[in-house]
């Protein structure tokens, strides 16, 4: 029967019980990743390259898109500033053409557009006017 005369020998023997279980654990980690799940794991990183390189493109087209609906907009800007003076050109010579004494129907057909415009433009001057009253 072993006998253990000090604290220092179960101390030992413990030390020496733990070491081998953490050896054991050790073989088992090592086996559980042997070379047999290396190719499992390169596919996997395959499978993670071609998913980055395709989120890539991705991001790339979308920054293109970007580009584009920003030079769009900048370009509708530049158009919608440009037309303001045309626009009040065209409500001016709305107005001018009802003061002579013709119909919105007329005028709509004058300038292309639609009769429904120029009753809007008719009106809104008539506002204007009774206002400044």
């Amino acid at each position: 029967m072993l006998r253990f005369e000090s604290g220092m020998e179960i101390y030992l023997l413990g030390q020496l019980v733990l070491d081998l279980l953490m050896l054991i654990l050790i073989g088992l980690l090592f086996y559980r990743l042997r070379p047999e799940k290396l190719p499992q794991l390169e596919e996997k990183l395959a499978l993670l390259e071609k998913l980055v390189e395709e989120l890539s493109r991705y991001v790339e087209a979308e920054k293109r898109l970007f580009g584009r609906l920003e030079r769009a907009l900048a370009a509708g800007a530049e158009a919608w500033e440009a037309s303001a003076k045309g626009r009040k050109d065209l409500r001016k010579e709305v107005v001018r053409l009802y003061r002579e004494g013709l119909s919105a129907a007329e005028i709509a057909r004058r300038l292309s557009l639609s009769q429904g415009e120029v009753e809007l433009l008719i009106s809104l001057e008539r506002f204007k006017e009774s206002s400044e009253r």
